[in-house]
């Protein structure tokens, strides 16, 4: 048995050749001129018998050929021991921003032209959110290290395992056991703070939309946005929404839950569609659409506003006008119009989806009846000419294609008939809806119900209602 302590001193001597230890105890070795061919014709003649003697002394890892690195000639080598990977968390591609910032980006974006902004609102997103079941990305588990042996066949154990891993995951995720991919328990905002993975089903925006956030696209129970949404974003919201600010030029939001605001304003381009019931301090110029009801609690000025529920304005200013208002519901503010005369539209009981179908049928009706007209006196000069034997073989076959024309027509009038009979029924029940004037209604607004209108020519001082009685414009006080 070779003794280790003078091995390592000394080295170890088969026949000529002395085979040195390694410090680390990990390999043998022979210092040798890789370019004596002498020396390592030698070794190769003589490899089978120093192979044999190392084994002898249960040295480990004896090779079977030699290998050379660098002026030493390896002949045993030892088994590293594996190094342990930790546990790790990796994130799909769409969550991967949230990793790193790109201040690059955000500084191009302010200073490209509308054209490319467009597309730039997208891409530097940094609110990125998860809907409740969806991956955000996999967990590998901690694969432990495995133990080498040195050439004296001494174990030699792995580093230990980190206990830290890189990212622990908050309350609102979970790994699914299936497959090992991270899921949401709830709809939210990721975030990514101080090393833990979180889902916010509630969000708050301390700031502004613009550049530094990109175009949001939520999903959760609320987000809440503390500054404005600046010129050309998008919020869009499947949640409720609380805009604290205001919004600038050509801003687009929907809402697929309530929306509270304080402002809409310098919107001649921006546009609103909200799922539930709104209550915005102050419009000025908007396109704006709510399913649900609708309290304002200053202005609404020149906007093309649709309610399919009731509008409120009876707290601040309570004013409105300007613009075209189309409500299903019932309608109450304290001044309707102003000194100015502005033309102003408002409409109480007026539900789009059967009041829009409605003219349409009224417009189709008057334009097939024009065309029936011209085709009965057609027919009527042909049936007078064939009478008198005065019509000829090709104008008797023009008189039978305007008769089969008629006859698409009165068909066509028919089927419209029935469908102008139900709109109108449908519609009948909206008449009932009112508008409500707590202070004043000013000279050149339109009030109107359903499709039933009246023009103010003189102020009227309220309190006082418009309705329809048998189908006429009415006040009551």
């Amino acid at each position: 048995m070779i003794d280790r302590v003078q091995a390592k001193q000394e080295g170890i001597l088969i026949d000529e050749f002395l085979i040195k230890v390694s410090p680390d105890d990990m390999f043998l070795y022979l210092e040798v001129d890789p370019k004596n061919p002498v020396i390592i014709n030698s070794l190769r003649e003589k490899w089978e018998k120093i192979s044999a003697q190392l084994k002898e002394n249960k040295i480990i890892g004896v090779l079977e050929d030699p290998d050379f690195v660098d002026n030493m000639l390896i002949v045993a080598k030892g088994v590293a021991p594996k190094n342990p990977i930790p546990e790790r968390i990796e994130l799909f591609e769409k969550f991967l921003p949230l990793l790193k910032e790109d201040k690059e980006l955000e500084e191009r974006c302010k200073e490209i032209s509308e054209e490319e902004a467009e597309d730039l609102r997208d891409l530097c997103q940094k609110i990125i959110c998860v809907k409740s079941g969806e991956a955000i990305g996999r967990w590998y588990p901690s694969i432990p290290g495995t133990p080498g042996v040195n050439i004296w066949g001494d174990p030699i154990e792995p580093p230990p395992l980190s206990e830290k891993p890189s990212f622990t995951l908050g309350k609102n995720l979970y790994i699914d056991e299936k497959d090992n991919l991270i899921k949401a328990k709830e709809s939210g905002v990721v975030v990514i703070e101080k090393d833990v993975i979180e889902i916010y089903p509630e969000y708050t925006l301390k700031g502004d939309v613009n550049f530094s956030t990109g175009n949001i696209y939520f999903s959760g129970k609320k987000l809440t946005i503390q500054g404005d949404i600046k010129f050309g974003f998008k919020v869009i919201c499947e949640g409720e929404l609380e805009l604290q600010g205001s919004t600038e030029n050509k801003v687009y939001i929907d809402v697929k839950g309530s929306f509270v605001c304080q402002g809409i304003i310098r919107g001649e381009e921006t546009k609103v569609k909200v799922k539930g019931s709104a209550q915005i301090k102050a419009v000025e110029f908007a396109i704006i659409e709510i399913e649900g009801n609708l309290t304002i609690t200053n202005y609404l000025i020149f906007s093309k506003c649709t309610v399919y529920g009731n509008i409120i304005a009876t707290s601040g200013k309570g004013i409105i006008y300007g613009g075209e208002i189309k409500c299903s519901g019932n309608i109450e503010a304290k001044i309707f119009g102003n000194e100015s005369h502005t033309p102003t539209k408002i409409f109480a009981g007026y539900n789009p989806e059967l009041i829009e179908p409605y003219k349409k049928a009224l417009k189709e009706e008057m334009k097939i009846k024009e065309v029936l007209e011209r085709l009965e006196q057609g027919i009527k000069l042909g049936k007078k000419l064939k009478k008198y034997g005065k019509l000829s073989e090709q104008k008797e076959k023009i008189l039978l294609k305007l008769e089969e024309e008629a006859k698409k027509c009165y068909n066509a009038l028919e089927k419209l008939k029935d469908e102008i009979s139900n709109l109108k029924k449908l519609i009948a029940e909206y008449k009932s809806r009112t508008i409500r004037i707590l202070d004043k209604v000013y000279a050149g607004v339109t009030l109107g119900i359903t499709d039933i209108t009246y023009t103010l020519n003189e102020d009227k001082s309220g309190p006082l209602t418009f309705y329809l009685e048998a189908d006429k414009p009415s006040f009551k006080d």
